[in-house]
Order: C-alpha cells, then structure tokens, then sequence
C-alpha cells in the first residue's frame, strides 16, 4: 500500500484492490439492506475469544433483536485463544458436532484451517458480491481469510500499530515522543529512562512480525513463498534481540498476568501495539487511565512507514450450522454497517476496516484513559500506511516454529540467522511433501 498518501487515495487504492477477488459458485443471496421478515424463533451460538470481541457482539445483538427479529437469540461464548482454534477444528473434523454457528477465528491460526482442503467454513463471498461489499471493505484485510476464489470470514479490525507510552513519564523527562521521528532517536532518547528496574520496551516473540511488516516484509510473500530468511528478515531480528542486549532499554515481556502487573508498577513504560491494544490497556490497567499516550511508530528510515499491522480476526459462518442464512444476516448487521463499525470502535478501539464508517466523527471523540488525545484520528492518520499482510495454509505451522525457537534467540543460543533459516527450511519441506512448492 502507497505511503504517504491521503486518507481519500487510501480509500481508492483499497476499492481498486477490492476488484482482485474472484467469484465463487452462486449461492441464495439475501438482500443488501437487513429487514424485518416474519418472526422465526432462532438461537444461534456464537464463539469469541477476547471479552471486548464477545461484549461488542452482545450489544449488537441486542439492537437486531429490536430491529430484526424479537424472537432471535444468541448465546455468546467467551473461549480461551487455544482452546477455541484447537476445539473448532476438532468439531469440524467431526462433522460439525458440537460446533458454533459463528466462529472469531483470528488470523494467525486461520491458515490452519485452509490444510486439507474444504475448511469447514461457509463461503460468503456472493453475498459480499450481492451487497456491493467488496467495494467497501478493505481487501487486503480481506484476504487473511479469502483462498483459492473463496471468502470465509470478515475482518474485524484494521489493525494500525501506534507505538504507546507512558506519557506522564516522558513528558516529566523533558522528551518529546513525537519529534523522535527514528527509531534511532527513540533509542537514544529513551536511554535517558531505562535502569535495571525499568525498561522503555519489551521483546516479545510477535513484535519480530510486527516490526517486520513495517519494513514493507512478511512471513510470506503474495505468492506464498517462505521469506521468514530474507536478509530483511535477519536483520529485523538482530535489531529487535538488540534493544536489550546491546541498548539495554528493553527486556523479554513477562506473560499474561504477570505482564499486565509490571505495566502496573511502572516497570515498562512503552509498547508498540495495534488499535485493539488500547482496549487491553483499558481492561487490565484501567487505574493508569489519563497517563498513556500514542504516537505514530518511529521509521526504520527517512520516509519511512509509521505503521505496520498486528493481529485481526475474521467472523466466520460454520458450514455445519442450521442457521446459515440467519447467521449471515446478523454478521451483515454487525459487521458490515456503519453503527456496527463505529460502535465496535466505541466498545473496542478496533478501526474499522469498513470504508463507510472510517469518517464518522464519533470515531474521534477524545478518550480519557489517553488523556483525551483522539485516538481515532491517529489510526486515521497512518492508516493509509498499513502494510499487506499475506495469509498461507502453512502460516500457523511456520508461526508455532519460530516460537519454539524463540527463547533460544532471546538466550543468544542460536543465532537469527541460523533460526530463521531452519525454520524457513522445515516449512519448505513440509510445502515440497505436500506438493505447495
């Protein structure tokens, strides 16, 4: 995607990418507008993996419940990452038994599902088509969960990264976030405040992807091809494992609970992450409200990309459901509207990868746990900047080898390049047995 361009080019640029879909097998299409039909009791299942995904949904559903249909129900379900991707699979492997209506099947894992052939999954690209929808979503975001002319999911999030900090703390410090355009001088400015008790940044085993995006680089290439080896790809690496071992203002991420607790105590006080990122400091930290703050990331370069992307989830109609179509129509009201969109904003920090809804002034109201900085407006801002990112059946296999390794890297037991070479070459092999090379 162009750099530096308007946020109407960007706009543009992802309608013409739109067209790059290609058409499946005609299904029976539902009209583009939701109304109301006569009553039919439906009780859907619904199986989400973070709360703020699962609270959003709920509210949704309680509005189409109002609108749609009174007689509609729907249990969502909060489930833990793993067990939600590894229990959907088990069900669909099992003709469904057991299985939700609708799934959040996040990105990295979604590849998992492509192995094999037939993913389980309802493909809703004619309805996409029907509505003029492809024309409003952003196809790139799309395409983490489209395959071989299908489309099996919509994205949730856009998924901008900003870089957050502790605002209170550098501004006391006398530094100026903003003006440090480089990472260099991020580097050299938060040398300043790091100790042995406090450390700038963390190192944690996805922010090789997501500083990897930012230099225009992936896993995988459009194609498919594995570039997890490329030079770029080392490089990215050794930098990273550097900011500790050689700059000392960062150290590896403590996990789950005990991350969130020394973000509490002040003992990290930055955090590159993507727009969902900011509902996660609100819901674990919430008594840091008014002291956070965020900036577009530094560049690798002089012009640079101020951005990247990390994560996303795609909602996705289980092909075993009994209630396809009622299914569809409440993911056309949720996600595929301007109210749903925004809302979900409202609920979530999630940026809409739905064109209609990225100028709705509600998504730039000030928000207080940043110190009324409008976040919307900063993921607006570098929005036009989000790389591609590219979707493989191989994606979750090459994911969970790079993190068995990950440790070792930041032990210096292995070097990156030797890493990201072996793992590069054990997923080849594994492509070549199967025929993908």
């Amino acid at each position: 995607m162009a750099r530096n361009v308007s946020r109407r080019d960007f706009m543009k640029t992802a309608l013409a990418a739109s067209s790059a879909f290609v058409a499946a097998p005609a299904l029976k299409l539902i009209p583009k507008d939701v109304i109301p039909y006569k009553r039919q009791a439906v009780q859907l299942t619904l199986w989400a993996f973070v709360n703020t995904h699962a609270r959003w949904f709920r509210s949704m559903a309680e509005d189409y419940k109002k609108d749609v249909n009174p007689d509609f129900e729907i249990d969502v379900q909060e489930i833990a990452y793993e067990n939600l991707h590894d229990n959907l699979l088990i069900a669909l492997q099992s003709g469904g038994i057991g299985a939700p209506d609708i799934a959040d099947i996040e990105q990295g894992r979604f590849g998992g599902f492509l192995r094999g052939g037939d993913p389980g999954l309802v493909d809703i690209l004619p309805w996409l088509e029907e509505g003029g929808y492809l024309d409003q979503l952003v196809a790139s975001r799309e395409a983490l969960y489209s395959y071989q002319g299908k489309t099996y999911g919509i994205e949730h999030a856009l998924t901008p990264v900003v870089l957050y900090y502790r605002a209170d703390v550098f501004e006391e410090a006398g530094i100026d976030v903003a003006s440090l355009d480089l990472w260099d001088d991020f580097i050299e400015a938060s040398k300043q405040l790091a100790s042995d008790e406090v450390k700038v940044l963390s190192v944690w085993n996805d922010m090789f992807e997501l500083l990897l995006r930012q230099r225009g680089l992936d896993y995988f290439d459009a194609d498919g091809n594995v570039t997890v080896d490329d030079p770029l790809s080392i490089d990215t690496m050794e930098w990273m494992l550097a900011l500790t071992n050689e700059h000392g203002i960062a150290e590896q991420e403590p996990e789950d609970e005990a991350w969130w607790a020394a973000v509490r105590e002040g003992r990290f006080l930055g955090h590159p992450g993507a727009d969902w990122y900011a509902g996660f400091f609100k819901d674990n930290v919430p008594e840091l409200s008014g002291m956070w703050g965020a900036v577009p990331l530094p560049r690798w370069e002089p012009g640079g990309s101020r951005t990247s992307c990390w994560g996303g989830t795609g909602a996705c109609i289980v092909a075993t459901s009994p209630n396809v179509e009622e299914a569809w129509k409440f993911l056309q009201y949720t996600m595929l509207s301007v109210e749903g969109n925004v809302r979900r904003y409202e609920l979530t920090t999630l940026f809409p990868p739905f064109l209609p809804a990225m100028d709705n002034e509600r998504l730039f109201t000030p928000d207080e746990y940043f110190g009324g900085q409008e976040l919307g407006r900063l993921f607006a801002e570098v929005a036009p900047e989000v790389p591609a990112q590219y979707q493989s059946p191989y994606r979750t296999e090459l994911q969970a080898a790079y993190r068995a390794v990950f440790q070792d890297l930041i032990d210096g037991n292995v070097t990156p390049e030797e890493a990201l070479t072996d793992v590069a070459n054990d997923i080849r092999e594994v492509m070549e047995e199967e025929g993908a090379l």
